[in-house]
């Protein structure tokens, strides 16, 4: 049997540069695939979603030689030999893909994913009342927490850890926060008894928490973002092709989520598998690949996520569901920055790192990095 280490280390090689003749091809490839799912009748179907794509917007020179690189220098100066165009919003997410497919493959001890959490409270009379579902009234005003969590997941024969750590609440909004000097700007508020087993009761603060590590030993080898059973081989064996990969998903979607359209299914899943699995490089640029063939592409550059890093937005909005999904990506590299959700039933999330590592489990740090 192959060794999941050598699978990793055989999933892709690493060369320098993305040439247009490469860029080209995966173009021909996808409006192709297009046209197959338009005259089969298997395209996508929203349902009730209506989905939008803020995608990425870089600027890339094509040029006639076939050595050339597609992502265009910073001070490159376009000459009449080498016009230069911005892209269409499923191409550029093809560069990304070309981009992805070229990355180094690597593996560790542990494969290490940090999320970033936000929650709304509603406060009035002084309380915490409620979620932040429920309007402040009067005098009232409503906080936004945000809570780190690192899973550590370990290969088959270990265990896992998850850390967790409040990094404190504050006014929402600015209205928010002059509502909260006129009620005496506190430093805490008590939302009452914890879900937990002995039920004390849970502070919120403006500081951060006491960071905690708790081992999940059934959670060892285990990727829920592809599905509730799905393990290291598992990920691994995933298919490279889009199409393939897209059924795939379309027959996980029908088990965990079969009254969910199509296309929010396919987006979700594959943000998911973008950053919260070990996914080979060339499976990373197959879902890439999918989400470009997703409808209603648009540009929206200049997005920087939660540390600042400044990158091109792909979001989705599902108003059905009254849910968003974003993905923050560098337009040079086409590294995901970070992968964020809105709504939905698991609140507002935004994963901002994730890899293979051999670092010990810890507690998340204090601040968002």
């Amino acid at each position: 049997m192959t060794d999941l280490k050598d699978l990793l280390n055989q999933a892709a090689g690493h060369e320098p540069a993305v040439t247009n003749a490469e860029v080209a091809a995966d173009l021909t490839r996808a409006r192709l695939a297009a046209r197959r799912r338009r005259l089969t009748g298997i395209g996508l179907t929203t349902g009730a979603a209506v989905v939008t794509i803020a995608a990425l917007a870089v600027p890339l020179v094509l040029s006639g030689g076939s050595g050339t690189t597609v992502a265009a220098p910073p001070d490159a100066v376009p000459t009449s030999a080498a016009p230069e165009r911005v892209l269409s919003a499923s191409e550029v997410l093809l560069v990304a893909a070309a981009h992805e497919e070229k990355a180094e493959a690597t593996t560790g001890k542990y494969f290490r994913v940090r999320t970033v959490y936000s929650a709304e409270w509603t406060v009035s009379g002084g309380k915490v009342v409620c979620c932040g579902s429920q309007p402040a009234g009067p005098g009232g005003y409503k906080l936004r927490e945000l809570k780190i969590t690192e899973k550590w997941t370990g290969l088959k024969g270990g265990t896992a850890w998850q850390g967790t750590r409040s990094l404190g609440a504050h006014p929402a909004t600015a209205a928010d926060v002059a509502a909260w000097k006129r009620a005496g700007s506190p430093t805490s508020w008590n939302t009452g008894p914890s879900d937990t087993q002995d039920r004390h009761d849970l502070i919120l603060s403006t500081k951060p928490g006491k960071g905690s590590l708790l081992e999940l030993k059934g959670d060892a080898d285990r990727y829920t973002a592809l599905s509730l059973k799905a393990t290291l081989q598992d990920v691994m064996a995933l298919p490279a092709a889009p199409e393939a990969l897209r059924a795939l998903l379309l027959k996980e979607k029908a088990v965990r989520a079969p009254a969910a359209s199509d296309v929010s299914a396919l987006a979700q899943i594959s943000a998911g598998l973008l950053s919260d699995t070990p996914a080979p490089p060339k499976v990373r640029a197959a879902a890439f690949r999918l989400l470009a063939g997703l409808p209603g592409a648009t540009v929206k550059p200049g997005v920087s996520d939660l540390v600042g890093r400044k990158g091109t937005a792909v979001a989705f909005a599902f108003p059905a569901y009254q849910l968003k999904l974003q993905l923050i990506i560098d337009p040079q590299t086409g590294k995901l920055l970070s992968s964020g959700h809105t709504g939905g039933k698991n609140g507002d999330r935004t994963v901002l790192l994730s890899g293979w590592t051999n670092d010990s489990p810890q507690a998340p740090p204090a601040t968002v990095k």
